[in-house]
């Protein structure tokens, strides 16, 4: 009998707690473990005790946004992919959130769809954290 494939870790990032809920009941129904940060710093926090497989951010936050997360992930080594939500409809945003090593930039609310077979392709891509 196949052992059943390994729970992916996945750290939310979103200032708005209605969101993160909605996010981590739809995760959690599909499987994955889900722990939660309500800003960038504070998810910055949690990245120096324990690594996610996957982060999923929103860009717009106070305190520091997606893009800054980002950035301030990468700088200190973390590459544990990232998708990045947004609520803003514009191609520009989405481009710099690839150009500042986030995986992907996709539309809020998210097609839970899509970004279930996101977390899988980095996932069996083995992507290092």
């Amino acid at each position: 009998m196949p052992a059943n494939p390994p729970v992916a870790r996945l750290l939310l990032v979103d200032d708005d707690e209605l969101v993160r809920i909605s996010i981590r009941d739809n995760l959690t129904a599909r499987g994955y473990e889900c722990i939660e940060a309500s800003h960038g710093g504070a998810a910055l926090q949690m990245l120096q005790a324990d690594t996610p497989d996957v982060i999923i951010s929103d860009i717009a936050m106070p305190v520091m946004g997606g893009i800054e997360f980002v950035v301030k992930c990468r700088a200190m080594g973390c590459q544990t992919p990232i998708i990045l939500l947004t609520g803003v409809n514009d191609s520009s945003v989405r481009t710099l959130g690839q150009d500042v090593g986030a995986f992907e930039c996709i539309s809020k609310p998210p097609d839970y769809n899509q970004l279930d077979r996101m977390i899988k392709l980095m996932m069996a891509l083995d992507l290092p954290a």
